[in-house]
Protein backbone atom coordinates (compact mmCIF):
# COMPACT_ATOMS: atom_id res chain seq x y z
CA UNK A 1 0.00 0.00 0.00
CA UNK A 2 2.78 2.42 0.76
CA UNK A 3 4.51 1.58 -2.62
CA UNK A 4 1.57 2.21 -4.29
CA UNK A 5 0.67 6.00 -2.86
CA UNK A 6 4.19 6.52 -3.47
CA UNK A 7 4.26 5.84 -6.41
CA UNK A 8 0.65 8.01 -7.39
CA UNK A 9 2.64 10.64 -5.22
CA UNK A 10 5.58 10.83 -7.83
CA UNK A 11 3.07 10.65 -10.69
CA UNK A 12 1.57 13.61 -9.48
CA UNK A 13 4.88 15.49 -8.98
CA UNK A 14 5.91 14.60 -12.75
CA UNK A 15 2.51 15.37 -13.97
CA UNK A 16 2.45 18.55 -12.20
CA UNK A 17 6.24 20.10 -12.63
CA UNK A 18 5.41 19.88 -16.71
CA UNK A 19 2.41 21.84 -16.14
CA UNK A 20 3.66 25.12 -14.97
CA UNK A 21 2.65 26.77 -11.97
CA UNK A 22 1.58 30.08 -10.35
CA UNK A 23 4.89 31.93 -9.53
CA UNK A 24 3.11 35.29 -8.50
CA UNK A 25 -0.06 37.18 -8.33
CA UNK A 26 -0.82 40.63 -9.27
CA UNK A 27 -3.79 42.42 -7.94
CA UNK A 28 -4.55 45.80 -6.04
CA UNK A 29 -2.59 44.51 -3.08
CA UNK A 30 0.02 43.25 -4.88
CA UNK A 31 1.21 45.50 -7.92
CA UNK A 32 5.00 44.46 -8.01
CA UNK A 33 6.98 41.45 -9.07
CA UNK A 34 10.98 40.93 -9.06
CA UNK A 35 12.07 37.36 -9.72
CA UNK A 36 14.98 35.40 -10.58
CA UNK A 37 13.46 32.38 -11.36
CA UNK A 38 14.65 29.26 -13.28
CA UNK A 39 12.99 28.09 -16.32
CA UNK A 40 13.19 24.67 -16.90
CA UNK A 41 13.21 23.10 -20.91
CA UNK A 42 9.94 23.20 -21.60
CA UNK A 43 8.00 25.02 -18.43
CA UNK A 44 6.12 27.88 -18.11
CA UNK A 45 5.40 30.26 -15.29
CA UNK A 46 1.89 31.95 -15.02
CA UNK A 47 1.54 35.14 -13.32
CA UNK A 48 -2.36 35.75 -12.31
CA UNK A 49 -3.62 39.19 -13.19
CA UNK A 50 -6.43 40.30 -10.69
CA UNK A 51 -8.62 42.77 -12.07
CA UNK A 52 -11.00 44.52 -9.89
CA UNK A 53 -14.33 46.36 -11.07
CA UNK A 54 -12.96 49.79 -9.62
CA UNK A 55 -9.77 49.50 -11.55
CA UNK A 56 -8.85 51.48 -15.14
CA UNK A 57 -6.89 52.31 -17.40
CA UNK A 58 -5.18 49.20 -16.62
CA UNK A 59 -1.95 48.06 -17.66
CA UNK A 60 1.57 45.63 -16.97
CA UNK A 61 4.47 47.24 -17.13
CA UNK A 62 7.59 44.98 -17.38
CA UNK A 63 11.22 44.03 -18.30
CA UNK A 64 12.74 40.29 -18.56
CA UNK A 65 15.82 38.90 -19.27
CA UNK A 66 17.10 35.19 -20.21
CA UNK A 67 20.64 33.74 -19.44
CA UNK A 68 21.79 30.21 -20.04
CA UNK A 69 20.95 27.84 -22.64
CA UNK A 70 19.94 28.69 -26.03
CA UNK A 71 18.57 32.65 -24.16
CA UNK A 72 14.92 32.45 -25.30
CA UNK A 73 11.94 32.46 -23.96
CA UNK A 74 8.63 34.36 -24.73
CA UNK A 75 6.07 36.13 -22.82
CA UNK A 76 2.57 36.56 -23.40
CA UNK A 77 -0.93 37.82 -22.15
CA UNK A 78 -4.23 35.99 -22.58
CA UNK A 79 -7.40 36.20 -21.27
CA UNK A 80 -8.72 33.17 -18.61
CA UNK A 81 -10.79 31.36 -21.04
CA UNK A 82 -7.77 31.39 -23.16
CA UNK A 83 -5.36 30.29 -21.23
CA UNK A 84 -7.74 27.35 -19.96
CA UNK A 85 -7.52 26.58 -24.23
CA UNK A 86 -3.37 27.03 -23.72
CA UNK A 87 -3.29 24.41 -20.68
CA UNK A 88 -5.20 21.69 -22.81
CA UNK A 89 -2.88 22.11 -25.81
CA UNK A 90 -5.97 24.04 -27.37
CA UNK A 91 -5.55 26.81 -30.14
CA UNK A 92 -5.76 30.58 -28.48
CA UNK A 93 -5.87 33.80 -28.68
CA UNK A 94 -3.39 36.09 -26.59
CA UNK A 95 -3.68 39.47 -25.58
CA UNK A 96 -0.19 40.03 -25.81
CA UNK A 97 2.75 38.30 -27.80
CA UNK A 98 6.63 39.14 -27.40
CA UNK A 99 7.67 36.28 -29.73
CA UNK A 100 10.91 34.62 -28.70
CA UNK A 101 13.75 36.70 -27.09
CA UNK A 102 16.47 36.91 -24.99
CA UNK A 103 15.46 40.05 -23.29
CA UNK A 104 12.21 42.99 -23.45
CA UNK A 105 10.75 45.78 -21.52
CA UNK A 106 7.27 46.27 -22.08
CA UNK A 107 3.80 48.00 -21.43
CA UNK A 108 0.68 46.26 -22.34
CA UNK A 109 -2.88 47.76 -21.97
CA UNK A 110 -5.33 45.58 -21.08
CA UNK A 111 -8.75 47.94 -20.53
CA UNK A 112 -9.35 51.78 -20.31
CA UNK A 113 -12.34 50.65 -18.27
CA UNK A 114 -13.44 47.20 -17.19
CA UNK A 115 -17.13 46.72 -14.78
CA UNK A 116 -17.13 43.46 -14.43
CA UNK A 117 -17.02 42.11 -10.43
CA UNK A 118 -13.69 40.01 -11.24
CA UNK A 119 -11.66 39.30 -14.14
CA UNK A 120 -8.48 37.28 -14.27
CA UNK A 121 -5.70 37.88 -17.10
CA UNK A 122 -2.53 35.69 -17.23
CA UNK A 123 0.80 36.52 -18.22
CA UNK A 124 3.01 33.52 -19.19
CA UNK A 125 6.58 33.25 -19.34
CA UNK A 126 6.88 30.24 -21.98
CA UNK A 127 10.77 27.92 -22.18
CA UNK A 128 10.32 26.42 -26.09
CA UNK A 129 13.39 25.29 -26.57
CA UNK A 130 15.11 21.95 -25.19
CA UNK A 131 17.30 23.63 -22.60
CA UNK A 132 17.01 25.16 -18.92
CA UNK A 133 17.81 28.83 -18.59
CA UNK A 134 17.28 31.73 -15.96
CA UNK A 135 14.65 34.75 -16.04
CA UNK A 136 15.24 37.83 -14.74
CA UNK A 137 12.18 39.83 -14.48
CA UNK A 138 9.99 43.13 -13.02
CA UNK A 139 6.62 43.38 -13.47
CA UNK A 140 4.06 46.18 -12.44
CA UNK A 141 0.45 46.72 -12.55
CA UNK A 142 -0.57 49.88 -13.28
CA UNK A 143 -4.12 51.74 -13.40
CA UNK A 144 -6.48 54.18 -11.29
CA UNK A 145 -8.81 53.48 -8.81
CA UNK A 146 -11.99 54.59 -10.04
CA UNK A 147 -16.03 54.05 -8.97
CA UNK A 148 -17.56 50.84 -9.35
CA UNK A 149 -19.92 48.67 -7.59
CA UNK A 150 -17.44 47.26 -4.55
CA UNK A 151 -17.60 47.99 -1.32
CA UNK A 152 -14.98 49.80 0.11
Amino acid sequence: MKTLLFLLGACFIVVSSSCGSTKGVLDAKHTTIEKNEELEAGEYYQYEIVVEDRMNAIGINGEWRVSGGDRKAQLFVMDEENFLKFKEDHAYKTQFSSGEKTNDNFKIRLAKQYKAKKTLYYLIFENTSDDDKKIELKLELDYEWGEGSRDE
